[in-house]
């Protein structure tokens, strides 16, 4: 049975493995805690911190695009080590920086490490090692982003007061190298034939290997998996493609500006960095047990709930001067962005099976640069020229709609069953 399997020796050890990985993701929420002090010590403008962001997330979002392939070309382990170094390495060269190009250069070391240990390599391993219970896998690895978020958010506040930010910056690398690469080097690792969950042949008709009930597919999983080309021409992926975009816009642009604006709004820089850990706190719980509730409800339907719960919390952040109103929103902020980590993965597998979802997904994964790029940026200038970030607010809840709306077509029962291949 699933059950049994996921709770064996070998599944615990790959998804432990891989949390533990993933929680080296939870460095770039540290590195937005560094905001105030970088700020105000090199006398940059708003727009010149997030001028970085484009660039950065363009080199995560090509990068995510190629990983599927590097993964299965030279295995698992070569792309998590060098992924773990390389967000190390970002950390050593902050605490060097007195200019914005070698900011630049910091961001591009953590591009390739959270390229790297991200939900494309990540998930491809997941997705095969386990298959009835893969959702259920996949929230308890994925919330090693958000573990590792609050646990690297608290440290470098901890640490900046100790020994100012370049002290914490040198602290946050040699910490992440020593805790994650001994997972990197001998835990995480692809199954050998034979091993995994083996239930796709078993498994009753109407289900399908990403542990979801369909009544609309009444064959297993396999024979009519989507490829690329065919993925692409499917309006179901560029609905998905709009909504990582969206998802984009509002988590990025709010993880780069959310302690400035509560700074902004007279709270203290200790209550704002508490607030940034409540919101991605809020994402473990998410999406551990968004992978059991896609065990029964269907991912589309889930993913429109989570888009206007995302959508409720951009609209609120406007009155975060009120510590409840903020206490609802880090909440809603934080459940919405973390499930999307593990929904996503799911819609896909749903939408287009599970033999080439490192491809799909990893080309999906490229609306990251669009999206991550201009959503600091929109909330830097709404600051910079209009003196708030209301209309930046706005702008991100617009898109937000948008994306509910082609969700809710997706959302059909009869829309997105997958073809057979063309033969």
């Amino acid at each position: 049975m699933a059950k049994s399997y996921l709770l064996s020796r070998q599944a615990i050890w790959i998804v432990l493995g891989c949390l533990v990985c993933q929680a080296g993701a939870g460095l770039f929420y540290a590195s937005r805690a560094l905001a105030p002090d970088v700020i105000g010590e090199l006398g940059w403008t708003r727009t010149m911190w997030s001028s970085a962001m484009a660039p950065m997330i363009f080199v995560t979002s090509v990068l995510q695009a190629v990983i599927g392939a590097a993964c299965v070309r030279y295995g698992i382990r070569p792309v998590l080590v060098v992924s773990v170094l390389s967000l190390g390495v970002t950390f050593f060269v902050m605490a060097g920086m007195y200019s914005l190009p070698v900011f630049y250069l910091a961001t591009m070391f953590l591009a390739i490490g959270n390229a790297g240990i991200g939900d494309v390599s990540v998930g491809a391993v997941i997705t095969r090692w386990f298959d009835r219970s893969r959702g259920v896998a996949l929230g308890f690895a994925f919330a090693g982003s958000n573990i590792g978020a609050v646990f690297f958010v608290h440290a470098v506040t901890e640490w900046t007061g100790l020994f100012g930010w370049r002290g914490a910056s040198i602290a946050l690398g040699a910490v992440s190298i020593v805790a994650i690469l001994p997972f990197a080097l001998f835990v995480v690792r692809d199954p050998r034939a034979g091993e995994g969950e083996q239930t796709a042949s078993t498994a009753a008709p109407g289900e399908v290997s990403a542990g979801i009930r369909r009544v609309d597919a009444p064959e297993p999983a396999g024979d009519d998996d989507v490829d690329l080309r065919q993925a692409l021409r499917s309006p179901a992926f560029w609905i998905l493609f709009f909504t990582i975009f969206c998802y984009a816009v509002a988590q990025l642009g709010m993880l780069d500006h959310l302690i400035l604006h509560l700074v902004d709004l007279g709270y203290e820089r200790g209550e704002a960095a508490n607030a940034l850990e409540l919101t991605v706190g809020a994402g473990i719980l998410a999406k551990v047990s968004a992978g059991t509730i896609a065990l029964r409800i269907r991912t589309r339907h889930l993913l429109v709930a989570n888009t206007a719960l995302l959508a409720l919390g951009v609209a609120l952040l406007p009155f975060a001067a009120d510590p409840r109103i903020l206490a609802v929103s880090g909440v809603a902020f934080g459940i919405a962005t973390s499930a999307r980590d593990v929904l996503i993965p799911l819609a896909t597998a749903e939408f287009f099976g599970a033999r080439h979802f490192a491809a799909i997904y990893g080309m999906m994964m490229l609306a990251y640069f669009p999206g991550g790029g201009l959503g600091p940026i929109v909330l830097a200038r709404a600051y910079d020229v209009l003196g708030s970030y209301e209309s930046g607010f706005a702008v991100f809840l617009g898109i937000l709609v948008l994306a509910l709306i082609g969700q809710v077509f997706a959302a059909r029962r009869s829309f997105g069953i997958r073809m057979p291949a063309a033969g």
